[in-house]
């Protein structure tokens, strides 16, 4: 089962902010430009966790919101605003 998380970040050091944006990009949609959002399993959710906080200092922060299913339904879009469709990315 999987569930759907808004993922943000706030990297000060540039080339960490590519890194995790590849990272995140691999796993999930970008929705703004420190904003993913991301349908992962429990373990790819946990696994992309540990793997995220190998890479960031100390200052750095992710932020991972879950989106129930419920709160999923109510996501409104405006302007070129669209859904995330779980076939709009694989993992390799």
């Amino acid at each position: 089962m999987t569930q759907l998380w808004m993922i943000t970040y706030d990297i000060s050091h540039h080339k960490i902010r590519r890194n995790i944006s590849k990272h995140l990009e691999d796993h999930g949609k970008r929705v703004q430009y420190s904003i993913f959002e991301c349908r992962l399993t429990k373990k790819q959710q946990q696994t992309l966790k540990k793997h995220l906080d190998t890479l960031i200092e100390p200052h750095d922060k992710i932020n991972w919101y879950p989106l129930c299913n419920h709160c999923e339904k109510a996501i409104n879009w405006q302007g070129n605003g669209t859904p995330t469709d779980p076939n709009d990315y694989y993992l390799l």
